[in-house]
Order: structure tokens, then sequence, then C-alpha cells
């Protein structure tokens, strides 16, 4: 079904357009593109119906040789949720995309390239997707062109490239093993030579690159640095989409090893991961930094139920990705309106949003109550759909609970942000449809999880986001114990959360972690 191709191409040709002949109303032409895609995208999600998706080979080649794309259920889905994420960035940054032809080029080509990486069927031709999509959002990164931001994206850039490095590794093994690097080939030949070591290896390379594109716990520091510094719709998108880039991946190649090893590692990987990105969360002051670190912490709880890869957990880690995805994009750009509107990024600095704008501040904690699991919204639902799935995990299971805890407390500290007096804020048209283009979707999804069903082809029982008194009463529990924990421990600044806070690893012990992650995860499948 090459009308997927447009997908692909549709956005690269507008930007190169823009940027080479220089035409006047740019904006429109952007509007009519992204359009365009949105008509081809719903075309493909009527006529994919209970099918397993639609492929094709490029110039004619054979599978085993040639580039291969695959518009399947995952990534119709994902690619559904990048069209959304991109008309919102699209209104939030319309007079920046008319006034800025290179800023406009390198958005709209980017969704070009994030969308030929969701269709990509062949280990290589996904490498070569990231590469670019970690060099335009490099680029957008350092958008700024200060000292700061320089540091940040040139760590960013250098680490993400390390990581990449095992992944050519791993997908060299393969092709050594194998001869070819068709996923859909690979997957009919893989699961039989899992018990191979160097296939196990070659599995265990690409899971490193993955944790390092994804933020796994130990190799997680370039992303709060690229957060500190990325112009607000950058750090929408890493944080939306971008991040979310290796977790798809991981599904993806999970699929098609389907190994049984290492899937109680990952799950715990994740779970550490998650404590401790809303330990660090809780710890900051900067604004910005503690969604990063919030968002490492729900990073963590996606890789613990996709770990499962297969039933409810496969489903609930998709689908608080998507839920993470709308809640927090919103959150990093009204934060980012914030800062532009104020000058500050403290916490204890910020105040009076909600008399500057109540309409912005009703759309942002309805984002929160998404982020913490409230009954009711997105996040409750796919929260609960992750904790069913690793009830068999004692520990993990009970430490789910923490988490829930710790983001409440974190929340509780973005709130004192809507108090007290403050001046109005003028708040355009657009900017407001972009907002609304995040939280729409997101309360769909909260309030009905049809989408996710169709997508996985999978009943999602009728008890998961209906909360009964039990769980009301939990929640209410973790509610009170929140309060109390802030109001004794956070809002005093105990020194253990001052020395969290100034907490900073070098570019090197950010590599020897990387390292160590690597050798952890061999000695897990080989000795353990």
């Amino acid at each position: 079904m090459t009308q997927t191709l447009f997908l692909i191409f549709l956005p690269i040709i507008t930007a190169v357009t823009i940027y080479s002949f220089k035409v006047k109303h740019i904006e429109k032409l952007v509007l009519i593109m992204q359009s365009s895609i949105t008509f081809i995208i719903i075309d493909t999600y009527t006529k994919i119906g209970y099918s397993q998706g639609f492929a094709f080979v490029l110039g004619g080649y054979s599978k085993v040789s040639g580039i291969e794309l695959k518009m399947d259920r995952i990534a119709l889905a994902f690619s559904i949720l990048a069209i959304i994420i991109w008309w919102a960035l699209i209104f939030y940054n319309y007079d920046k995309i008319k006034n800025d032809l290179r800023f406009g080029f390198f958005l709209i080509f980017l969704e070009g390239v994030f969308l030929g990486f969701l269709q990509a069927n062949d280990f290589f031709t996904i490498f070569v997707f990231i590469e670019l999509m970690t060099i335009i959002s490099t680029i957008l990164i350092v958008y700024k062109r200060d000292s700061y931001s320089f540091r940040a994206g040139f760590y960013y850039l250098l680490f993400n490239s390390i990581g990449m490095m095992f992944y050519l590794i791993g997908v060299a093994v393969i092709y050594q093993s194998i001869g070819t690097l068709n996923m859909t080939l690979a997957k009919e030949i893989l699961p039989s030579m899992f018990s191979n070591p160097f296939i196990q290896m070659s599995y265990i390379f690409i899971i490193v690159s993955m944790g390092v594109k994804s933020a796994f716990f130990p190799v997680y520091n370039w992303l709060p640095k690229a957060h500190g510094a990325a112009p607000a719709a950058v750090s929408a998108l890493l944080s939306g989409l971008l991040v979310k880039s290796g977790l798809y991946v991981f599904i993806k190649i999970g699929l098609v090893f389907q190994p049984w090893l290492l899937k109680e590692y990952l799950l715990y990987i994740g779970l550490i991961t998650s404590l401790s990105g809303t330990i660090f969360a809780i710890a900051q002051k900067d604004i910005k930094q503690l969604l990063a670190f919030s968002s490492i912490s729900q990073i963590g709880i996606m890789l613990m139920a996709i770990s499962r890869l297969s039933g409810y957990g496969l489903v609930g880690g998709v689908y608080h990705i998507f839920s993470h995805a709308f809640a927090k994009s919103l959150l990093f750009l009204t934060v980012g309106l914030i800062i532009n509107k104020t000058n500050k990024r403290r916490l204890n600095e910020i105040r009076g949003v909600y008399e500057s704008s109540p309409f912005m501040s009703i759309l942002m904690i309805l984002s929160l109550f998404s982020l913490i699991g409230l009954p009711m919204f997105s996040g409750y639902i796919s929260k609960d759909i992750v904790k069913y799935s690793v009830k068999d995990f004692g520990i993990a299971y009970l430490l789910f609970s923490f988490i829930n805890i710790g983001t409440l407390i974190y929340t509780l500290k973005f709130f004192q942000i809507f108090k007290g007096k403050g001046t109005k804020y003028n708040i355009n048209i657009k900017t407001k449809i972009s907002f609304l283009i995040l939280l729409i979707p997101a309360l769909i999804l909260g309030l009905n999880p049809t989408f996710i069903e169709n997508i996985f082809m999978i009943k999602i029982d009728y008890f998961f986001g209906n909360p009964n008194i039990i769980m009301i009463f939990e929640y209410f529990i973790f509610v009170v114990l929140a309060i109390f924990i802030n109001k004794n421990y956070v809002e005093k600044e105990h020194k253990i959360l001052y020395k969290l806070r100034h907490f900073n690893l070098s570019f090197e012990n950010s590599v020897f972690l990387l390292v160590i992650f690597l050798f952890s995860l061999i000695s897990f499948n080989f000795i353990i």
C-alpha cells in the first residue's frame, strides 16, 4: 500500500520546499501538508481493518536485501500519535514557522523522518532513521545557540551515538547469522536460534542501545540535560515521542526475537528506572527538570509493562505511552509559555498562573490528573493495567504503590505555581488550539479505550478504569501520605533532597554506567 509512502515524503518535500525556495505563506503550505497526511492516516486506519497491515519493498528488490516499509497495527498507532502531536506543535509554533525558515524546516523534516522510522521493517533502515532523528533533534536542542544548550546538545548527540554503536554491532551479528536484516524474515528464523549465544548477544546489544535512546536506568543522564536546554516545543517532542522511539524498537525486536530470557530482568530495570526518576523529580526546584525526571519515572512504568511483550503487559505499556505522550507534551508546552512570560523556572518563584490564565491552568491540571493516575483519566486506566500485568512479581507490585505516592508528591510541588496573584497572560488562539489538540485525545482515552482495543484486537476488561470502593480508599491513603511527606520533608528541604538535586554525572561516568548496564545484561543472561 504505497500511499503510506506519502506520510514520509510529503513532510520532507514540504520542508525542503519552504527552505530552498523561500515560499511565501509557508505556514499555510505546512497546514495543507499536515491535513494531507492526516487524511492518509485516517484512510489507512479504515483500510487496515483486522489485517496484520501492509508491507512493500522499495525498488522492486527482494525482501532479503531490499528496504521494506510496513504499516502494521503498532506502527499505525504510533503514526496517529505522532501526527496529533505535530499538529499541536505546528499551531504552537505557527508564527515561528512563518518567520524562521530554518526552524520550520527542521521541525517538519523531523516529522517525515519519524514517520519513516515507524514504518521501517529492516534493522538497518531503522538505524538510518534513528541517526537522522538524533542529528535533527540535536540541532533543535541547541537552537537557542547559547553555551548551555551547546553542551547539552553535544552530550545528547555523543552519548546517543555511542549507544547506537552497540545497535550496529548487534545488527552485524544478526546479518552474519541469518543473511538478512528484514524483520519479517528474521521473525521466522531467530526464535529457533535464540539458544545460540551470538544471537543472544545481538539481542543484548540492541537492548543496550534502546536503553540509551529511551533513558533506562542507569543511562538516562542525557535526558534532563537535553530538556533543560531545549525550547518548549522540542521538549514536548522529546518527552512525548522521541524518547519513546527506543520503546517502540524494543517492542518490534521483542516480537522478532520472542525471547523468554531477560524479561524479568528488564521488568526490574523498569522498576528501578521509575523509582529513581520519581525520587529525583521530588528533589527538583526547576520546573523543566521536574518534568524531565517525571518522564524518566513514567518510562520506567512503560518498560515494566512492555517487558512482558504480550497480553495486558504490552497493552498497558502502549496505553501508558499514549496517555503520557499527550499529558506531558501539553505540560511542556504550557510550562514553556510560562517561562517565556515570567522569565522564571524555579517552582518557588513562579506564582499566580491560575489568575494569569484560568483556561491554560485548567488544561494543565487535567493533564496532571492523568499523570498521577486519578480515576476516570487515561493515566488511571493505563497504570491499572500495568499494575495488573506485574501482579505475579511481588516486589514490583508492592513498589508500584510507592511510585504512585512519589508521583503525587512531585505533582503537589507543581501545584504551587497556580497559587497567588498573577498578571494576565495574552495567549493567542493558535496556542490555545495547540493545547486542546493534546488534551482532547487524552480525555477520550480516559473515557473510552476503544482505540487501544482496536489496535491490539483485545477487549480491555471492564474492571480496568472502573474503581471500586477499595481502590478509591487506597488512592485516598496515597494522597494523605503524599501530603504528609510533602509537608514534613519536601517543603522543609531535607538535606538528602539538596544532595540529589545537585548530583551530576560527568560524561565519562555516564559511559562507565553504560558499560555496567551492558555487563549486567550479559551476566544475568549467561551466568545467573
